[in-house]
């Protein structure tokens, strides 16, 4: 095993990049009627084709395993099938002679215009790529999954290139990528990126805190495992069903906070233990059932269902210390859960436009600026 995969062993599971084994993926998709299949096909082959003539990508793959890793991984998360033709085309207008106006005639005017948002401005890292995809984002954030499962795959197969250039596009990701997704609720997706740009812009302190990160999950995940089974058996005896996942903070988002804080014990949110529930009301039952067996932490319980997060954040957090564990307990439902791991694309039926709210426009927009001052390297 190489040095990346030994501190990233199950990356390879979030995407496919065989031809074959992408056309098995797509009709066993539950989100996909025949008429989605097909367009999706369409789209692979098209890009298949188009991209016959392109270099090799730095691994030595077709580069047609690169589009086709990106729509598999939106696959993946549950995106539509627009989304994830678009995302096999992304790159077609960016490298090949094809053109807007040609992926418009073949593909329609909703798939063209996704395409157009992530098609760079020039090809280097620069302020009015940034600027072109924020603008594309308020006007379908579905740009946003293409790019963020283009940069997620991109990050997965740094490796064989030069060290400045790693740099530079975990650089990229680190400051641009991993807040934009913030902003935006898609929180599984920027903790991947975090500890992707971590690990390759601060390789010491990745290894620090990773050791740092082991010895705390050998130390507590059994803990924390006895406190969700107690949670669990009491409230099977009043009738609620509840099923619980623990979780150490990922690593880049530890150095973060640890820099915030002066001390990675101070976080309050180290260790976690996310309980899902099946509606509202058992959210807050359960909320009195975990303050009864572990012993409240004073001024830590925050109502995020009754007031949600910018980004549609909902849950009901609370820290309890439970046999000298101190652990952040998130009560929420199974849709608020969804929301909260995938942000504006955890339901894309209603107007994509409606997803990005006034306020995650703000954050966008103060992202931007900060932008034209020059970002700071971690």
């Amino acid at each position: 095993m190489d040095e990346f995969k030994k501190h990233f062993p199950n990356i390879e599971d979030n995407f496919v990049t065989d031809f074959n084994e992408y056309l098995k993926l797509i009709p066993n998709s539950s989100q996909f009627d025949h008429n989605d299949i097909a367009l999706i096909y369409k789209a692979l082959y098209k890009a298949d084709y188009l991209h016959k003539n392109s270099k090799p990508r730095k691994t030595g793959e077709p580069y047609i395993t690169h589009p086709i890793a990106v729509s598999s991984i939106l696959v993946k998360y549950g995106l539509d099938a627009e989304t994830c033709a678009a995302a096999l085309l992304h790159d077609t207008v960016e490298d090949t002679p094809y053109t807007l106006e040609e992926c418009e005639k073949d593909f329609g005017t909703v798939i063209a215009t996704l395409v157009d948002g992530v098609t760079k401005v020039g090809h280097d890292v620069n302020h009015e790529t940034h600027e072109k995809i924020i603008r594309s984002i308020t006007k379908d954030v579905r740009s946003l999954a293409i790019k963020g499962g283009d940069r997620f795959h991109n990050m997965s197969t740094l490796g064989p290139m030069k060290r400045e250039k790693q740099i530079e596009i975990a650089n990229e990701t680190n400051t641009f990528y991993v807040p934009t997704l913030k902003i935006l609720g898609i929180y599984k997706l920027k903790d991947e990126l975090q500890d992707l740009s971590f690990y390759y812009l601060r390789p010491n302190e990745f290894l620090k805190f990773e050791k740092k990160r082991n010895k705390l999950k050998q130390k507590y995940t059994e803990t924390c495992n006895l406190f969700g089974d107690e949670v669990l058996e009491k409230l099977s005896h009043i009738g609620i069903g509840m099923y619980f996942k623990s979780r150490i903070k990922n690593i880049g988002a530890m150095y973060e906070e640890s820099l915030r804080e002066g001390n990675v014990n101070n976080i309050d949110d180290l260790l976690a233990i996310k309980m899902v529930v099946k509606d509202l009301s058992d959210c807050y039952l359960t909320l009195g059932v975990v303050n009864k067996i572990g012993e409240f932490v004073g001024g830590k319980t925050v109502d995020y269902i009754a007031s949600p997060k910018d980004n549609g954040y909902k849950s009901l957090n609370t820290n309890v210390n439970y046999k000298d564990a101190n652990i952040q307990v998130r009560i929420r439902t199974e849709d608020m859960q969804r929301t909260n791991d995938l942000g504006v694309f955890s339901d894309l039926n209603s107007a994509v436009q409606e997803k990005v709210t006034t306020k995650m426009k703000i954050g966008l927009n103060k992202l931007k600026k900060e932008g034209e001052q020059g970002f700071e390297k971690i």
